[in-house]
């Protein structure tokens, strides 16, 4: 396959031919990012590139959008011997990190009426690609919250991830539903790799402990303090720990809760990053939120990896990707109750 040509749209210009190129997307940050470098040799008279901090623009591969959002920084460099300049952005879910929410309460609305409340002012639209459940009783954020901050509880709550499709819409959906069918194998296609294992966030025993208002019929010990106990196996010294549950929690779900912390930080401890050549799969452009296959014997693995990040590279050495893999339990998800009046969200 040919190398992608990527150009910058701005004010109805395009501009290409850059020299270095670096546009990351992940399942751990919101808004997709982009920085790109320009250099060129004196010509006897510099030609100021029209890129202006604040711009409107999109960033197209092979004449596709795959970023459609504003320019943050826009910087000039140049020396007796050459000049060029490094933009940088994000696209249009970037608002939504940096600026405040209105204080207020939303009572009866669901994930999805809220989000797109929030998010009509800044021009994101919102798509839902899972189940999001019913309306919230009761969904207040505090004062100077950003939209962000005022939805990433309530979808934790509701067991949904806040994406990003790149063009604009904010999505409320889940990772692993879709697949890569290539396969990622050291001495084939892998062209460097590097594994992070930890235990530093790893435990013997999960204990989860909560409380739950009793009645006439369900008033005894278990209701008051219900208990969840999970255990790893593969931590074999004594590392207890006890999670108070922030909420209301029966018996039943203290014990998901506690299989569930167990089964996240498995997950998170068994990072892998591949750097591959090119930015294709045989399927089409490597993203997040795809499961892989992969056979590392290596490190060990031999099975499937969801795809957490994406970083689409140009240097000296070509075109290549890092993609960030970890275990699909890192981002399973656990339904929340909701808080109470006089709990904080």
């Amino acid at each position: 396959m040919s190398n992608p040509v990527v150009s910058l749209k701005i004010n109805g210009r395009e501009f290409s031919g850059w020299k270095k190129i670096s546009i990351s997307r992940g399942l751990e940050q919101l808004a997709a990012t982009f920085e790109l470098t320009v250099t060129e040799r004196w010509s006897g008279q510099a030609k100021v590139i029209p890129i202006k901090e604040g711009d409107a623009c999109t960033l197209l591969i092979n004449g596709s959008p795959l970023i459609v959002g504003y320019v943050d920084d826009a910087d000039p460099f140049y020396t007796d011997k050459e000049h060029g300049m490094v933009v940088s952005g994000r696209d249009k879910t970037g608002d939504l990190i940096d600026c405040s929410a209105p204080s207020t309460q939303f009572s009866g609305r669901t994930l999805g009426e809220v989000a797109t409340d929030l998010c009509k002012p800044f021009g994101v639209g919102v798509k839902v690609a899972t189940d999001i459940g019913g309306p919230f009783s009761r969904l207040k954020n505090n004062e100077g919250d950003t939209i962000f901050e005022t939805l990433e509880p309530a979808a934790r709550v509701r067991a949904v991830l806040l994406l990003s499709d790149g063009i604009g819409n904010l999505i409320l959906g889940g990772a692993g539903t879709h697949r890569v069918s290539e396969t990622l194998e050291l001495g084939r296609n892998i062209s460097r790799a590097n594994g992070k294992r930890s235990f530093r966030d790893r435990y013997s025993k999960y204990h989860v402990k909560g409380q739950m208002a009793g009645s006439d019929n369900w008033n005894t010990e278990d209701a008051a303090h219900p208990l969840g106990v999970a255990l790893d196996k593969a931590v074999t010294r004594h590392r207890p720990l006890t999670v108070l549950a922030e909420e209301q929690i029966d018996q039943v779900s203290a014990q998901e809760r506690a299989q569930w912390e167990r089964n996240v930080r498995y997950g998170r401890s068994r990072r892998i990053s591949y750097t591959v050549k090119g930015w294709y799969h045989s399927g089409g452009l490597w993203q997040p939120g795809y499961l892989v296959p992969v056979r590392d014997k290596y490190l060990g693995v031999n099975g499937d990896r969801l795809i957490s990040g994406v970083n689409l590279l140009l240097d000296e050495s070509g075109f290549s990707t890092k993609l960030d893999l970890l275990p699909r339990q890192a981002f399973e998800r656990f339904e929340l109750p909701e808080p109470g009046e006089d709990e904080t969200w």
